[in-house]
């Protein structure tokens, strides 16, 4: 699957803002396209790249660059039924942050939610609310620049 959601940051508050203001772009547009893509699958991944990915890891670059506890996650989690090839869209992670598939019952994003999608959600939210409560959850590693400790949800 090459359209994946933008990478998310999450970023504890307590922390001082950085003095620079030096962002190190890279891409990781090359990392997510493969020899038996189409053509538009590859576009579609250099222009979720370029629009949502690269931003977000330079904020997570610049603000974990002097020591902030820095969370990312990207989520992977795309419907079975994908007739549009639609993918893991973008903001597609929200019904499964609060737990409102219903209120969607006819979204191609979204499909029809398995047992196994519901309990994503539940895994997902929790993972979420532990960050929000604690700024930090036990299974989810400090991003760090130069390493891509990104917490992948589906």
């Amino acid at each position: 699957m090459l359209s994946r959601t933008p990478c998310r940051v999450a970023a504890q508050q307590r922390t001082r803002r950085p003095e620079s203001s030096g962002f190190s772009p890279r891409s990781k547009s090359s990392d997510r396209t493969s020899a038996r893509a189409t053509p538009t699958q590859d576009f579609t991944a250099l222009q979720t790249d370029e629009l949502f990915r690269n931003g977000a890891l330079q904020v997570a670059d610049h603000h974990g660059a002097d020591g902030n506890a820095t969370y990312v996650y990207q989520f992977d989690n795309h419907p079975t039924q994908d007739p549009g090839r639609l993918g893991a869209a973008h903001c597609v992670e929200l019904p499964f942050l609060f737990g409102t598939f219903d209120s969607h019952p006819h979204s191609p994003m979204l499909g029809t939610p398995s047992d196994t999608e519901r309990a994503l959600g539940r895994s997902f939210a929790t993972a979420v609310f532990a960050f929000v409560a604690t700024g930090s959850a036990s299974d989810w590693l400090p991003y760090a620049p130069a390493a891509t400790a990104i917490r992948h949800f589906g």
